[in-house]
């Protein structure tokens, strides 16, 4: 596709990262302090390589924190925890996140941190405080680094996703050019690459959502080299069974095998009345 989103680890080594060649990087929040001595930190040459190839970088609430105390500024246990709703105002004009909001607008926010920013890095400025007088959100857009210390992703920020849709598609310039069919095709192409030319699967069905979506992409990557089996437990609802091999078999067209196991688990189950010992009999 011409251009996707992935989610990759924090703790991923570059070439994970440059490997996509990205755009924009989008650094999560997260429970940890930037002074644990387990907390996640940049891969190395991190910084480097996205200044060399003017890579937008937002940092989300710890995301900021980090961006903060690796490019020079500082963070401290914060005299002002801020966890819930919280109100922000914007004070900088013409910024990355609030376009030409005017100075003095303010917008709820959801926030989620005990530790706060006390001294920028060199080119940053504040361009929003929290209703406590904390640092709410940063920018240096001729470092292409931002962060912002608010949660814009949860509904509790109810303008957090035009905020976001600002920074990505006005100041990093990407599109919204996402669409399912390119990620059916992406992961049919790793199903096939993961699978050798000649070799089979075996799936076990529940008749849920989850096994059902897994089936029928591998089968779209590998046709009938696919096996499924349902197996029926006896413990099925009335005419379960019936449904669920006519959805798999009339309407997804999935090749099935349908194996009665009933007299199996109910002769174990036969005599237990503790449902916790039942679940893992079932289970066993």
């Amino acid at each position: 596709p011409s251009s996707s989103s992935l989610c990759i680890s924090g703790t991923s080594p570059l070439k994970s990262i440059t490997d996509l060649n990205p755009r924009v990087i989008i650094l999560s929040g997260g429970p940890h302090s930037v002074h644990a001595p387990d907390a996640p930190v940049f891969c190395d040459g991190f910084v480097d390589y996205v200044e060399k190839n003017g890579v937008h970088v937002l940092g989300i609430c710890y995301g900021l924190q980090l961006i903060v105390q690796k490019l020079g500024g500082l963070v401290k246990v914060g005299d002002r925890q801020e966890y819930g709703k919280m109100n922000i105002e914007v004070i900088s004009e013409n910024s990355g996140f609030f376009g030409n909001r005017i100075k003095g607008d303010k917008q709820d926010v959801w926030m989620s941190h005990g530790d706060e920013v006390s001294k920028l890095p060199d080119g940053f400025k504040v361009v929003a405080v929290s209703q406590q007088g904390a640092v709410a959100a940063i920018e240096n857009p001729s470092r292409k680094f931002y962060g912002l210390q608010y949660h814009p992703e949860v509904t509790h920020s109810p303008q957090g996703m035009k905020t976001l849709r600002y920074f990505l598609f006005d100041v990093c310039g990407i599109s919204a050019d996402w669409n399912m069919e390119d990620v059916l095709n992406e992961e049919i192409k790793v199903i096939k690459e993961t699978v050798g030319p000649d070799d089979h699967v075996i799936c076990a069905l529940s008749g849920g959502v989850d096994s059902t979506v897994a089936a029928t992409l591998v089968h779209k990557a590998i046709g009938d080299r696919l096996h499924c089996i349902f197996v029926d437990n006896g413990l099925l609802r009335y005419k379960e069974r019936e449904r669920v091999m006519d959805t798999f078999e009339e309407h997804l067209h999935l090749p099935v095998t349908c194996v009665d196991a009933s007299e199996q688990f109910l002769s174990k189950l036969k005599g237990v009345a503790d449902p916790e010992i039942q679940r893992e009999e079932e289970e066993g």
